[in-house]
């Protein structure tokens, strides 16, 4: 998941063309990850991917407005 994380940070531009993509990764990825669970996970990556979602989504919320 780490992983996944840096590479979405290092990849800005095509995380950008594809951002629902990303989007839909990260929810998957809350969904089907014990290690993403609030109550069960590790504390820190469950906040780091909550953000990397909240960013992603703020993307998208911006490009449907242009």
């Amino acid at each position: 998941m780490r992983a996944l994380l840096d590479l979405v940070r290092e990849n800005g531009a095509l995380v950008e063309d594809n951002l629902v993509v990303c989007q839909n990764l990260l929810l998957q990825a809350t969904f089907d990850l014990q290690i993403l669970d609030p109550e069960l996970g590790e504390e820190e990556l469950v906040k780091s991917v909550a953000a990397e979602l909240a960013r992603v989504t703020v993307l998208i919320a911006g490009s449907q407005r242009q």
